[in-house]
């Protein structure tokens, strides 16, 4: 991989999981504070991505995981 043809920022990580989000980044996506993202998994990279819908459209339309009943519950309490 060529890293010279990716504009990168460096994050790091808190004691509680906690990883900021670039000023750069969140300029350029319109992220903003209360805002919700979305972590995909691709491969081994996570790909971080706004919510650009409802949480209840996001849910109907993933696919199954492990537990997700209650992973669903957690997202919901989240929200609310």
């Amino acid at each position: 991989m060529n890293f010279l043809l990716y504009s990168m920022n460096i994050g790091k990580m808190s004691k509680k999981g906690q990883i900021v989000i670039p000023k750069e980044i969140r300029d350029k996506f319109g992220i903003r504070p209360g805002d919700g993202v979305i972590f995909r998994i691709q491969g081994n990279k996570v790909i971080i991505e706004k919510i650009q819908e409802k949480i209840s459209e996001i849910l109907k339309n993933s696919k199954p995981i492990e537990k997700s009943l209650v992973f669903q519950k957690k997202l919901r309490e989240e929200w609310e």
